[in-house]
């Protein structure tokens, strides 16, 4: 079952390196307006959420402000990377406007969401040093915590993405090839994440074998 160490890892990393693939792919190709711009379109009628530009290198939602953080190079850009991204945080937005459960519970926590992605990089540390039964105990109580926030990301997720289909023609000037390149990107996404959910899973197999 040896195997299952480097596969479970290996779809991790992957997901991630996809991503990071999908992002630079997608910012050679030149959209209509820029991410700000398609953003507060989208948000027309949600005027308690508030877009500012972010000095920083990522583009978040700040749940416990309810503000939606465009990174610079995203907030002027114009490429479907620079539409997409800052249109996913508008989803999760809207589905947080509509008091969902587990964003109420992290916003206790938190200020956004994408600093739960340090689950699946935790998930490989312990895995990748774990060999015997008394550390895979502990260490199956952590990954069951991860293998929760990730199915916990795909369900937000999968939310703002079925907002974002029924909403995504509010967005000005955006024609069919626009629209399925946005739902292309976004469901790429989700399909990331659902890799390391099954990595995060995959792990579990590996300690409960070890267990027994």
């Amino acid at each position: 079952m040896e195997y299952l160490l480097y596969v479970s890892n290996g779809l991790i990393i992957l997901s991630f390196a996809l991503y990071i693939l999908l992002i630079l792919l997608n910012s050679k190709k030149k959209f209509i307006n820029d991410g700000f711009s398609i953003t507060k379109d989208i948000l027309d009628e949600f005027d308690a959420i508030n877009i500012i530009e972010n000095t920083g290198m990522f583009t978040v939602y700040n749940i416990q402000r309810k503000v939606i953080k465009i990174a610079s190079r995203r907030y002027y850009g114009k490429s479907i990377s620079d539409a997409s991204i800052p249109l996913i945080e508008a989803g999760i937005s809207v589905v947080d406007n509509k008091r969902n459960k587990f964003i109420n519970f992290f916003r206790k926590i938190i200020p956004n969401l994408k600093l739960l992605y340090i689950f699946p990089f935790i998930a490989i540390g312990i895995n990748s040093i774990t060999y015997g039964t008394s550390d895979a105990k502990i260490g199956i109580l952590v990954l069951a915590l991860c293998v929760f926030i990730s199915y916990v990301m795909i369900d937000i997720k999968s939310a703002a993405k079925y907002w974002l289909n029924k909403n995504v023609s509010k967005i000005s000037y955006v024609d069919k090839n626009g629209i399925n390149s946005i739902n292309n990107f976004i469901d790429r996404v989700i399909l990331f994440d659902k890799l390391i959910f099954i990595g995060e899973l995959l792990m579990i197999i590996r300690f409960v074998y070890i267990i027994l």
